[in-house]
């Protein structure tokens, strides 16, 4: 009997096995529905992903007006501290979108509209002076640049940066981020979250509670807590640093007359926020653009101001603003960047650095708890 039990059960194991071995298949040879399924329920979901997303970012704030009101208001307000510091952050977000939409996004658009208008004065404006150069006695002479410029800009420029095709990209985004009734949803339900935190909390510790025993729920806690401020402390510091950045570049670049200098001050305080890599795009966007409208010198003053700022934001703003560091190793970032860029896209790009950061934080707590474990344990002709 016993060995009619245990070969059923052998039998049974692989049977099992088997079955999953076939499921794993089946999720590998229909992943793109899978894929999709997944993808139209987020899209479904959206106001919520966005509601949490939104009270994830705001929660930092919201919690030290919190502790200030408790420190310092009267005690008729610390009775709805919670709920007048949501209120003051919501209403002071609101604020700073409503200045966006009215000043900055209008001059942001006719900044673009204006310089892709001028594109082909600065095109033709630099192929005049290629041939200039490109003459008999000229630094280039003998090599056809302004053919192979003509080619670079009619066959990846000039298609993409029409007026019409910019107005696109625009509706594109606005289509994208502008769908009403989802954007006040998610303020709704991030508003809720934020009101209502602990009472999430404790839903979410008792859902895990029925997989998780105490001490591994202890252990989640803190190692959730410490990954949120590795995630703060990088997004709030960049933001800052890429605001002070852009308004730098911007004064800069009015002052050695490149084109469209608030716009492109934007596009490299934007770009600062992608580490290594976004810098020197940003800085060789607005030299190109500077020497494309055929103003060499100013292109040359542009590069080594650029340069210049881009050195003092690495060495004195950045250290400042960040305070410390997150401790991860610069080969490890572009590590990071370029499989999150590859797998991801730009928001693999945009969350690489507090990924690996989180990564690392993880490693290093179990490789000190594993060497903790090997010297609490005698060698064999001590036991």
């Amino acid at each position: 009997m016993k060995e009619f039990i245990r070969g059923f059960t052998r039998i049974a194991s692989y049977f099992v096995l088997g079955v999953a071995l076939i499921a794993v298949y089946k999720t590998f040879d229909n992943i793109n529905i899978i894929l999709s399924f997944i993808g139209r329920i987020i899209r479904i979901l959206s106001p919520f992903v966005i509601g949490l997303g939104l009270a994830f970012l705001l929660y930092a704030p919201t919690k030290r007006l919190e502790a200030l009101l408790s420190r310092k208001a009267p005690e008729r307000l610390k009775k709805h501290q919670r709920l007048i510091s949501v209120l003051a952050v919501y209403l002071i977000l609101l604020l700073l979108i409503g200045l966006l939409l009215t000043y900055a996004l209008p001059a942001l658009v006719k900044g673009v509209l204006e310089f892709v208008g001028s594109l082909p004065k600065y095109y033709n404006e630099l192929i005049a002076f290629l041939n200039t150069l490109t003459e008999e006695g000229g630094l280039l002479e003998g090599y056809d640049a302004a053919y192979a410029v003509e080619k670079i800009y009619g066959t990846y420029i000039e298609p993409r940066f029409t007026t019409d095709a910019v107005i696109g990209y625009f509706k594109g985004i606005m289509s994208f981020t502008t769908s009403i009734l989802n954007i006040f949803m998610a303020f709704i339900i991030s508003i809720y979250m934020l009101l209502n935190r602990e009472s999430l909390v404790h839903t979410g510790k008792t859902v895990l509670s029925l997989f998780l025993k105490k001490h591994q729920l202890e252990v989640l806690g803190k190692y959730t807590r410490r990954s949120c401020e590795i995630i703060y402390s990088y997004f709030y510091s960049q933001a800052l640093d890429a605001i002070i950045v852009g308004v730098i570049m911007t004064i800069g670049l009015v002052v050695f007359g490149a084109p469209s200098a608030p716009l492109l001050g934007f596009i490299i305080g934007l770009l600062n926020m992608i580490p290594y890599f976004g810098a020197i795009i940003g800085n060789c966007i607005a030299i190109g653009i500077t020497l494309l409208s055929g103003n060499i010198y100013g292109a040359i003053f542009v590069a080594i101001y650029v340069i210049a700022m881009q050195q003092v934001d690495a060495n004195l703003i950045q250290p400042r603003i960040v305070g410390r560091t997150l401790g991860v190793r610069p080969i490890y970032v572009l590590f990071a960047i370029t499989l999150g860029g590859g797998l991801f896209g730009f928001w693999g790009i945009f969350l690489a650095v507090p990924v690996i950061a989180i990564i690392q934080m993880l490693f290093r707590d179990y490789l000190e708890r594993r060497q903790r474990e090997v010297r609490a344990i005698p060698p064999s002709g001590e036991r």
